[in-house]
């Protein structure tokens, strides 16, 4: 509490004060260290009979795996210290005609599908669409692997049903 007592100006007593707020609310912002998200992943992994390893984001950036005729991918982003589980719903082959990632887009906005609780996301360096959900704080074995068959089951319906009907508007 500020007090004239303490010989110092409101202004610079106000200063410190914000710093220490958004010091205490960083210290409270959840964080996926790299070694929680490889132990998320390999468990996921080990329950779907895959070899992983205990350590799978020391050796690559990026894993990839096949959940039956799925294609996912998982990426610990250090800088905001988060798992990202895509899962891949088309790759083309060269740029995207004009509309169809508007087709795309507008399809996710109008609940045409269900999205597994991720959100579509383009990637231009691999033309890639995909669904993409972000972990924060590490999720238990059993919830995180259910959220990934969700999410890859989602994945195949986009690339099929969803698809032909962003082919069949001519987006």
């Amino acid at each position: 509490m500020y007090s004239r007592d303490t010989g110092l100006s409101f202004a610079l007593y106000a200063y410190a004060a914000s710093v220490l707020a958004r010091a205490a609310a960083g210290a409270r912002a959840p964080k996926m260290t790299k070694g929680e998200a490889s132990r998320m992943v390999s468990s996921l992994l080990d329950a779907h009979g895959v070899a992983g390893g205990a350590r799978l984001f020391d050796r690559q950036r990026v894993v990839g795996v096949m959940l039956g005729t799925a294609e996912l991918f998982f990426e610990h982003r250090e800088e905001g210290e988060a798992l990202v589980c895509a899962a891949l719903v088309y790759r083309f082959h060269g740029e995207p005609r004009p509309g169809v990632l508007e087709g795309f887009f507008d399809a996710e906005s109008r609940g045409e599908a269900d999205t597994g609780g991720g959100a579509l996301d383009y990637r231009p360096e691999s033309r890639s669409l995909l669904l993409t959900r972000t972990y924060l704080e590490p999720a238990p074995a059993e919830e995180f692997a259910a959220d990934v068959r969700r999410l890859a089951a989602a994945s195949l319906a986009w690339g099929g049903e969803v698809l032909e009907r962003v082919a069949a508007r001519g987006e």
